[in-house]
């Protein structure tokens, strides 16, 4: 034991030693590498990328469990994009795009931008419910998809991530006691939840793009849609939540429950 200390002692030592030498400078430089920077260069392997994305077709499943394109197999390198930062100004997007090119990424996950009105999120601005998507923010997300197409990225598209389901939905009010991802628990069961869900789907992937000409069903640069993020009403009932829910959306399922048992 007197041994183990010794030897934690000494690494606390070296460590604090190690620390206060970078932290007067030492070796380190500064290393930045800059967001709108598409220059040619070694480390461009933007090349390496089908371009248009969708060239070849869909993204479908071979016989083998991987993902292909055409004939030729595919392998995705992503990153997400987040509430606001999915609607960039258009002048953005194409740096954007062809910065991300650079780094050899070839999927963008749209993700949590349907959490709040625009300009952090896809939503309607200045109304109370959440079933409109705001015009400004659908065409500055048409423009960013149109460019990453062009230089060969993908698209992963979420549906339903972190709304905040409300009252003004036409839902009981007791929704709104509940925590959005809560919220997102009861939308496995509850009718009216469920027919919003349908709702936004509709809306965003039958929306055409004015820039490719396409709806986002049609499109192939949409590799993935993913329905319902981080979320299970199995792993809710477990974990007592569905216990914890108001009445009015206990008995429904409840309902249901027996209704299926007969």
């Amino acid at each position: 034991m007197k041994a183990l200390k010794s030897a934690l002692v000494s690494v606390a030592f070296l460590s604090f030693v190690s620390s206060t030498s970078y932290s007067q400078g030492g070796n380190l430089f500064p290393f930045v590498l800059p967001w709108d920077d598409s220059s040619p260069s070694v480390a461009n392997i933007s090349g390496w990328l089908h371009k248009p994305a969708g060239a070849f077709g869909h993204v479908r499943i071979g016989d083998d469990g991987h993902l292909y394109v055409g004939k030729q197999r595919i392998r995705f390198f992503g990153v997400n994009l987040c509430f606001g930062a999915c609607f960039p100004r258009k002048e953005d997007a194409e740096k954007i795009a062809a910065r991300m090119a650079k780094f050899g990424i070839n999927v963008v996950r749209f993700h949590h931008m349907d959490m709040q009105q625009f300009p952090n999120g896809i939503r309607l601005r200045g109304v109370p419910h959440t079933r409109e998507l705001d015009p400004e923010a659908l065409d500055r997300l048409d423009y960013l998809v149109a460019q990453l197409k062009r230089n060969g990225i993908y698209v992963n598209f979420n549906l339903l991530v972190s709304r905040p389901f409300v009252t003004a939905d036409g839902l009981p009010k007791e929704i709104e006691e509940l925590s959005w991802k809560q919220r997102h628990v009861v939308g496995f069961f509850y009718e009216p939840i469920i027919e919003l869900q349908k709702e936004y789907a509709r809306k965003l992937l039958t929306h055409r793009n004015t820039y490719t000409g396409l709806t986002y069903t049609e499109d192939p640069v949409v590799a993935f849609v993913e329905i319902n993020n981080e979320n299970g009403l199995v792993h809710a009932w477990l974990g007592g939540t569905v216990d914890r829910l108001p009445k009015v959306f206990v008995e429904d399922l409840q309902r249901q429950w027996n209704e299926w048992l007969r």
